[in-house]
């Protein structure tokens, strides 16, 4: 299966804590897409929004079904993974699938825009610690 991913797990230090699959990966842009930081938390959900908004990340190849699952559990139960379709840097489109935020707890979203800088220079230390 392949994954696009955003927010945490575009960070190459947090991808290897939680996958077993070290596959091939690339940039991509989900359209259709906003991401906005968790209330009280460091990380992004990303909810359906308008045609013209986008999400970057990074969309991995071939996932296994034990590299799946273990990223299912990370996810939680607060996210549910669903079908998409990305464009990578290239121009392909590519059908895969990502985390959303489902609408029902859009509510457990700020309406701040997540920006994974900001997460870097303040937070990936702390996050990859545990704290």
């Amino acid at each position: 299966m392949n994954l696009f991913t955003y927010g945490t797990l575009t960070f190459p230090e947090v991808w290897q804590r939680i996958s077993i699959c070290t596959g091939e990966s690339q940039p991509a842009t989900l359209a259709g897409y906003a991401i906005y930081r968790v209330q009280d938390a460091n990380f992004p959900g990303i909810i359906l929004a308008d045609h013209e908004d986008c999400v970057s990340g990074v969309l991995y190849h071939d996932l296994d079904e034990e590299t799946i699952f273990e990223l299912d559990a990370y996810e939680s139960q607060f996210y549910r993974r669903v079908p998409v379709v990305v464009t990578t840097d290239s121009g392909e489109q590519v059908n895969c699938e990502t985390y959303i935020v489902p609408d029902t707890q859009r509510m457990m979203l700020t309406n701040e825009p997540w920006d994974a800088e900001w997460f870097a220079q303040r937070y990936l230390e702390k996050y990859l610690s545990g704290k």
